[in-house]
């Protein structure tokens, strides 16, 4: 199985927002039980990358016409594209169109709590 987390770099220490990281860590899981690992595959960029938003951006579709809604939704496809070949993304937060494409992708979204630092230490949060 493979999993993405959004990660600021090669450090591997977790981006707050999933839609504006600048790259995602690609894990492979192997073995099970109490042999079971996860080896780091490639950091694949974002285009969105945007190293200010770690804590949240600020689209509030409220305040945007349907068709900005629409456009601003079609922007965050690249995110499903970029992972599709995972099946779970290990997220801090995702905003309601990030988590839209994830699903539609069919790739799963796990919640990781704030104070994970690093993508390593995050994998218990796998459900």
């Amino acid at each position: 199985m493979k999993i993405a987390i959004p990660v600021y770099d090669e450090d591997l220490k977790i981006f707050g927002n999933t839609g504006h990281t600048p790259f995602f860590a690609v894990f492979e899981q192997k073995g099970n039980g109490m042999f079971k690992h996860f080896d780091l595959l490639d950091l694949r960029k974002n285009p969105r990358g945007n190293i200010q938003a770690s804590e949240g951006c600020s689209h509030k579709d409220e305040e945007m016409s349907q068709e900005e809604q629409i456009a601003h939704k079609l922007e965050h496809n690249v995110l499903g594209e970029i992972i599709k070949d995972c099946q779970a993304v290990l997220v801090k937060k995702a905003c309601k169109n990030t988590a839209k494409v994830f699903q539609e992708y069919g790739i799963k979204i796990c919640k990781v709590e704030l104070d994970c630092q690093n993508a390593k230490d995050s994998f218990k949060y796998l459900k």
